[in-house]
């Protein structure tokens, strides 16, 4: 049975990622760019390569412009020429390092258009790089129609409703895939030499997830999320709009009545054989093979029957229920056919290019799908980081907290990760700007809170900084296509925010991540993938499911924004890679690692418990070890702190004696967890009894690791500050204020208006601030700290440190000296070297100085940089066994860090 299953999903299902060569003959008559990601000063950017022509290095900023604006609807351009011309003559300058670069999401496929959009760009000077964004919207005739069920086990199919009537079925993939050859050839033809990127984006929302579609019965159709059909007015006479499915339907405070047959993604024959001919399935669930209901998916309470609108299910699927297993594999399932769905359609891209292009997807949503996350089909990050079809991935910046001033700029998902695989993070900004809304009597729009060039300003400084400093891309969206970026009719205002943006590309590229003073971030977050799989769909923890999904990943995301100190994200499989670097991490966070396969339990085991370092755990961790049942020992085995299963539903309010503050959630939920370790060290109890904070000092070969185990999904930002404060930490300013920081660049960015001193790593030999209209400015020299700088709430300021030059003299052969120079702060710049011979500087004889004169790629490769930093010269009178001592001089002179001794040598 299971064979015949595997024949008929080769025929109708998504096939998973084709097996493709990495790399492709040069496609016929394809001019653009050879694009590709490379390091630059341990920094990730994007180099083009023009066909006959040279190559350039480009810190990854741009600008993006939607065609599908009303303005352009239209006919009127004068938004899109005016933003893509500023933006291109703001990169353009040689010394920016920022090539033109313009991302257009296209109004629509046709020929026609894409004639017409060429022929815009073709009149841009400079003409931009170009990425095409494509929402693959459109489906080939007789596409089959989604079904979907309710959690009355009710089918409808989305058809003539406001979702995309159509499933991943061999048809639409197929049809697709000639949309994406047809639209870049095209392109190509028509704008010769500067097509450097595709982005792809399908789904309900458009960007490759699945969000709970609601159902109109008097119009028999699906609604949309945020559709006005889902408002309804309870028995307290209230109406309410954009009724959740966890939303308390029984006439009772806050009780409104509304519509709640509420789906769970795709229902077709296709998903359901694709399902039990997949690889990944356990051999349990082969007998008898099906998809998961809605009411499995959404009950984590085994043998439980359909609970009543706004009950609570449970918070984990337990694999000891053979329905739970089923409905989390069916989870899991749905995100790696959405990937395989994305793998293929990129490889045509690649395929159809020559392998020349960049090929990017929205996707990653794992910190802002909050209570769809489950259900997304957006768990499956890892396989798609891995892919060779994919170089970019992104998503919009958070739309909670980092909107607004004083707040961080908060992703979407684990960014560090695609730095492991040479690969790019972007982060789309849609800031709305003071251009968002007339210049006088300012009506803000949704999501606006700048509504003033210098609020404007402050917050893309933010944005900018902290995207540079991580290493990521980011483009600019006038998501509205009316200027946000650039208004004709307001060149003062818009110009002045160019320039602004302009001294921020400037300080980017002084980015060093090497070099003797270099600072590595030191707290890490590991998110997972695979246990969102094993939460229930739409109501895990009843009326609090959405503060209970916010809480255990958005909300703590946002907090450790606050820390004082950076933070880096990475997938928590990340940690069986052998390029993560560990080396500076004091504190781990492992936010939602519930369900854990044994090989990421080892590598949690042999990374994270390490001598010296803190992992800090919260809520299931660890309660589901790959399939077998859910329990408190498997939780215990990965924390090394032994707890149990609380009794009754209380609300888990707490109180942390070792901060001296109350909090945590006050909402029940099933399970729920308690510290029963007398070995512990207790820092918080709940309200209603039992110890819900512990820390314990484990020991393991060569010392101690430190376990603190948080039993609830909440930690208040001062227990968050105490623990890492606890683990040794480095903070470079107060708790609450957003830190970016790393190499020799830091961000500042007040969460509060007065004096504060900035505690840096180390002494520094000059520091400056940066970032800067018109130019950098020294702060001091040989300073470890920056005392009682002054901030408005919302200013962010950027310091920059220097370093003395680097080098090594390699070789002595007879009298002939080799070896390299590089002065970090200067990377592209030659520098020189002195020679004395007898001794050292002040004691030996001066022979001279010598340029470093030769190409080393190596050293070039190894930093990330351009320049000649080679040396090769041969030295008259070296008499046998005499000492040759070396010098690396710094380029700035008298002005600089200094020189750098090299070592010394015998003449041979």
């Amino acid at each position: 049975m299971r064979r015949l299953l595997a024949v008929l999903a080769a025929l109708i299902v998504l096939p998973f990622t084709p097996v493709l060569p990495t790399a492709y003959a040069h496609a016929d008559g394809w001019s653009g760019p050879q694009s590709t990601i490379v390091n630059r000063n341990g920094r990730k950017v994007i180099q083009l390569c023009d066909q006959g022509g040279g190559c350039r290095t480009t810190t990854p900023f741009f600008m993006a412009l939607n065609t599908q604006s009303t303005p352009i609807g239209q006919n009127n351009w004068s938004y899109f020429n005016y933003q893509a011309q500023l933006a291109a003559a703001n990169t353009a300058a040689p010394e920016m390092n920022v090539a033109p670069m313009l991302q257009v999401h296209l109004n629509n496929t046709s020929d026609a258009f894409i004639d017409q959009l060429a022929g815009r760009l073709n009149q841009l000077n400079p003409r931009p790089y170009l990425m095409v964004r494509m929402y693959l919207q459109d489906a080939p005739p007789g596409a089959e129609p989604m079904r979907m069920k309710d959690l009355q086990g009710n089918v409808r199919d989305d058809t003539g409703g406001a979702g995309h009537p159509w499933t991943f079925s061999e048809a639409w993939l197929a049809y697709q895939e000639q949309q994406i050859s047809r639209v870049l050839t095209r392109m190509d033809a028509q704008y010769p030499g500067r097509v450097m990127a595709v982005l792809i984006a399908y789904e309900n929302g458009g960007e490759w997830f699945y969000r709970p579609y609601g159902y109109d019965d008097t119009t028999n159709k699906m609604l949309d999320w945020g559709s006005p059909d889902l408002c309804a007015t309870g028995t307290d006479g209230v109406r309410v709009c954009q009724l959740y499915p966890w939303t308390n339907d029984a006439g009772t405070q806050p009780g409104p009545r509304g519509r709640h047959a509420f789906y769970l993604d795709d229902y077709s024959a296709s998903a359901e054989a694709g399902f039990c001919a997949w690889s990944a399935l356990p051999a349990s669930l082969v007998p008898g093979c099906r998809s998961a209901t809605p009411t499995e998916r959404n009950n984590a309470v085994p043998g439980q029957s359909p609970p009543t609108s706004g009950a609570a299910r449970g918070t984990v699927l337990d694999p000891a229920d053979l329905n739970s297993l089923r409905a989390a594999k069916y989870n899991q399932y749905l995100s790696s056919r959405n990937v395989a769905a994305i793998t293929r359609l990129l490889a045509r891209a690649k395929q159809a290019t020559g392998n020349r292009i960049l090929t990017a997807v929205f996707y990653g949503y794992l910190y802002g799908l909050r209570t769809e996350l489950g259900i997304s089909g957006s768990n499956d990050l890892a396989t798609l980081v891995d892919s060779p079809y994919v170089d970019i991935i992104g998503v919009p910046h958070s739309y909670g907290d980092s909107r607004s001033l004083g707040n961080g700029f908060v992703q979407q998902g684990p960014p560090d990760t695609m730095r492991l695989a040479n690969k790019l993070w972007l982060d789309e900004d849609d800031t709305r700007t003071l251009l968002a809304c007339a210049p006088t009597n300012c009506q803000p729009i949704p999501f606006q809170t700048a509504t003033n060039l210098w609020d404007s300003i402050r917050l893309l400084r933010r944005n900018l900084t902290t995207a540079a400093i991580g290493g990521r891309a980011i483009h600019f969206l006038d998501l509205q296509g009316v200027g946000w970026f650039g208004d004709p009719a307001r060149t003062g205002d818009s110009e002045a925010l160019w320039a602004n943006l302009q001294s921020v590309f400037r300080a980017a590229d002084k980015i060093q991540h090497g070099g003797a003073n270099a600072y590595q971030p030191q707290v890490a977050v590991f998110v997972d993938d695979v246990s969102a799989n094993y939460q229930p769909a739409l109501t895990p923890a009843g009326e609090n499911s959405y503060a209970f999904a916010s809480d255990q990943l958005s909300n703590l995301v946002d907090d450790l924004t606050r820390l004082g100190t950076p933070v880096r994200h990475y997938l928590l499989s990340d940690l069986t890679k052998g390029n993560l670097d560990l080396s500076a991490i004091k504190l781990a966070v492992l936010p939602n690692a519930y369900a854990v396969s044994p090989t990421v339990r080892s590598a949690i085991d042999t990374r994270l418990k390490t001598p010296g370092r803190t992992v800090l755990s919260l809520y299931a961790a660890g309660y589901v070890q790959g399939d077998q049942a859910a329990s408190t020992a498997s939780m215990t085995a990965l924390t090394g702190i032994t707890v149990a299963k609380g009794t009754g539903t209380p609300n888990l309010g707490q109180t942390y004696s070792f901060v001296g503050q109350s909090g945590g959630p006050a909402y029940p939920l099933t399970p729920w967890f308690t510290v029963t370790d007398a070995g512990a060290t207790t820092l918080g109890t709940y309200q209603a009894g039992g110890v819900s904070l512990a820390r314990k000092s484990i020991p393991v070969a060569g010392g101690s690791w430190t376990s603190v185990y948080a039993a609830a999904p909440k930690l208040p930002l001062a227990a968050l500050r105490r623990i890492s404060e606890d683990a040794g930490v480095h903070h470079f300013a107060p708790a609450g204020d957003v830190v970016e920081a790393a190499g020799n660049t830091l961000m500042v960015h007040a969460g509060t208006t007065g004096a504060r001193t900035v505690r840096l790593p180390q002494a520094m030999p000059r520091v400056y601030e940066t970032a800067l209209y018109p130019s950098d400015v020294e702060l001091c020299r040989s300073c470890a700290q920056l005392a009682n700088l002054p901030f408005n709430a919302g200013d962010t300021r950027v310091f920059r440190w220097t370093t003395p030059p680097r080098g090594n003299f390699e070789l002595l052969t007879g009298s002939t000296v080799e070896g390299w120079a590089v002065d970090p702060d200067q990377p592209g710049t030659s520098s020189t070297v002195a020679v004395y011979r007898g001794g050292p500087a002040g004691v030996g004889t001066y022979l001279g100085d010598f340029p470093t004169a030769t190409n080393r790629p190596d050293v070039n490769a190894y930093f990330g940089i351009s320049g000649v930093h080679g040396f090769r010269f041969t030295l008259s009178g070296c008499t046998p066994g005499t000492q040759l001592h070396v010098y690396a001089l710094d380029p700035e002179g008298a002005s600089g860090d200094g020189s750098t001794y090299l070592g010394a040598r015998p003449c041979t």
